[in-house]
């Protein structure tokens, strides 16, 4: 594409270079100058919108695509916004023709924008493709040469941009890089087909977009952890280059791509939060609802999850008089094919695990990014916001503080019918490490957080840890024993801190509470290492049950150990009694906690009415 001067419209179309395979009435038009004959042909060779498919016949149109300013990194120029938002991205012919108003404030836009009133950003070129594809078929000849001049002096002032490279600006986000680097070479050389240089612009913007998906996944799918925060306006992205080139008819991904785009959907829709928003999505304030309803039309019959998608697109986002659901009800309005789905996982390479009860839109679920300093969580319960945010931890040995940096791995995972576990692990150069676990019930309602240190040489350790609590939540603490409650209207969370004695008359170094909007928990240890978890338990028949707490006794031929080498704690609360269970230091020998024998270095069961325990989790 060459440069495009301010010529009158004879010269401006005379001046165009054109591919040898361009359609020929197009290109004569072009050449004798003649704008009307030339609009009318272009009105020809405009794309229509896509035939539905057999598996989307039923779902509900795409209107207009993802083209609207909340989903772009930012926003278009005021007029072309304010347009966008007049007419949601569309111009009606009721007569065969659009309103003169509608022409008249487009025809006063395009001209701001021609006349060069402001710098045209990649949003405003975003906006003027979107126009042409969507809405070209629908103007008056007059105008919609107008808008077609207009973008096409854009396109090749944004493609000429020695600025605009493969590689994208390293002070962008993702997203804004897969954006202008990508998409919108990729809209250019599709729209502007005709044109000569358009298949380079073209591809340049395709081999970025595969780039993108590639790198920035792991090979189930799964959205590295440092996308997170604007993984909407990313998704977005694709979305939308896939959309244009089902449009165009033009190839995006090849087999094993397309595969891969499909699992990203099914990761980020583990993502979903009934108050339509993202798990972790700091600034992304778009409906996700209506992003994976675009995502799953263009994956179509492929993308496993789907009908789910629109399930929860029809769903409610209101959660306040949600109850629980007992594992069969629940069980019983999932899609058969998603019961062998597991609705969990976890990816070491993304540094991102998503803990989840069930495919309901109002499950219980905590997602897990450890690629920071501190790992991020984000928790929900019966789909209502608990924790958002940096699970802190502070450490003192003998006075002296350990530093805590971005080093955490996760050394183990687990998923299955009882429930979800992840343990992450951090070593430090002093000496010691923390191992942070964390365990959700797949039909319980209940979970377990807990940090288990060891390996520090020292005479006292001083542990503190904060979990960020979310806006919504009224606290509260009993005054006869050391329960924290969080209520969010009629969901009640207990949390039960089992490495302090319940009853308050028992003085402790350590504390459980509510400081600021934090759940801070504090322990303060003799030896070389402790272990410090904590229950939360909110299922509703459980609410006003009693609950009774303690530490138990850990043996090893016949000699009770001491807590830095192994702490066993219980909590019955109603009919839910569990056992927690860490081996602190290594053995070869076999441990005894209130008569159940293990080799293992992690337990968590249940006791049944004999005392007997089953084991919930095992870890060697």
């Amino acid at each position: 594409m060459g440069g495009v001067a301010n010529l009158s419209d004879t010269a401006f179309l005379q001046s165009i270079q054109w591919r040898k395979s361009a359609d020929a009435d197009l290109v004569r038009a072009a050449r004798k100058g003649d704008v009307s004959a030339f609009t009318a042909r272009l009105l020809q060779c405009l794309p229509a919108e896509s035939p539905p498919t057999k598996s989307t016949k039923k779902r509900p149109a795409i209107q207009g695509g993802l083209a609207t300013a909340e989903y772009l990194p930012a926003p278009p120029a005021k007029p072309l916004r304010e347009l966008l938002h007049t007419s949601n991205g569309h111009f009606t012919r009721k007569t065969g023709k659009s309103t003169a108003v509608e022409a008249a404030s487009l025809a006063e836009v395009l001209n701001s924008v021609a006349q060069k009133n402001y710098k045209t950003s990649p949003a405003d070129l975003h906006a003027l493709t979107e126009l042409i594809a969507c809405n070209g078929a629908s103007l008056e000849q007059a105008t919609l040469f107008l808008l077609w001049r207009t973008t096409l002096a854009a396109a090749c002032e944004f493609t000429n941009d020695p600025s605009t490279t493969d590689e994208g600006d390293p002070a962008q986000t993702a997203d804004e890089q897969l954006l202008q680097a990508g998409e919108l070479p990729w809209r250019v050389g599709l729209l502007f087909g005709d044109v000569k240089g358009s298949t380079k612009i073209r591809r340049r913007g395709r081999k970025v977009i595969r780039r993108e998906l590639e790198d920035r996944t792991d090979g189930d799918g799964t959205p590295h952890a440092t996308l997170l925060p604007r993984l909407g306006y990313w998704l977005a992205a694709l979305v939308r280059s896939g959309q244009w080139a089902n449009r165009f008819q033009a190839t995006l991904w090849d087999d094993d791509l397309s595969m891969l785009f499909n699992d990203l959907l099914e990761q980020a829709i583990r993502l979903y939060r009934p108050s339509d928003s993202w798990a972790m999505s700091n600034g992304f304030s778009a409906s996700p609802r209506s992003l994976f309803r675009a995502a799953s039309q263009l994956a179509g019959s492929e993308f496993k999850i789907a009908d789910l998608a629109f399930a929860w697109d029809q769903a409610p986002s209101n959660t306040r008089k949600r109850k629980a659901k007992s594992k069969k009800s629940a069980s019983a309005s999932t899609k058969p094919r998603l019961k062998k789905l597991a609705p969990s996982s976890q990816s070491d390479w993304a540094n991102l695990a998503c803990l989840r009860s069930d495919w309901e839109t109002e499950c219980d679920s905590i997602v897990v990014d450890h690629n920071g300093q501190f790992p991020q969580i984000d928790m929900t319960v019966l789909g209502r916001a608990l924790i958002n945010g940096n699970w802190d931890l502070k450490i003192q040995v003998d006075g002296k503080p350990v530093s805590v940096k971005r080093q955490w791995t996760a050394i183990c995972w687990n998923t299955d019918e009882d429930g979800d576990y992840i343990e992450l692990q951090q070593t430090f150069a002093s000496g010691g490490r923390v191992e942070r676990q964390i365990w959700l019930s797949r039909s319980t309602h209940s979970a377990m957080f807990a940090d288990s240190l060891t390996g520090f040489s020292g005479k006292q350790i001083e542990y503190s840890s904060r979990l960020p609590l979310s806006d919504a939540l009224d606290t509260q603490s009993d005054s006869g024993d050391r329960e924290t409650r969080l209520k969010d209207g009629p969901i009640l969370t207990r949390v039960f801190p089992l490495f302090l004695p319940q009853d308050r008359v028992h003085g402790t170094p350590g504390g459980c509470g509510i400081f600021g909007d934090d759940l801070v928990l504090k322990h303060v240890a003799a030896g070389q290492g402790l272990y410090a978890p904590i229950v939360l338990d909110w299922h509703p028949d459980r609410r006003r049950k009693p609950v009774q707490w303690r530490k138990l006794t850990v043996t090893e031929d016949g000699r009770i150990l001491p807590g830095d080498v192994s702490a066993g704690y219980r909590v019955r609360l109603g009919e839910q009694h569990l056992l927690a269970y860490r081996k602190l230091q290594k053995s070869d020998l076999p441990q005894t906690v209130l008569g159940f024998q293990t080799f293992d270095e992690t337990v968590l069961g249940q006791f049944d009415k004999n005392g007997d325990v089953t084991p919930l989790l095992l870890v060697e």
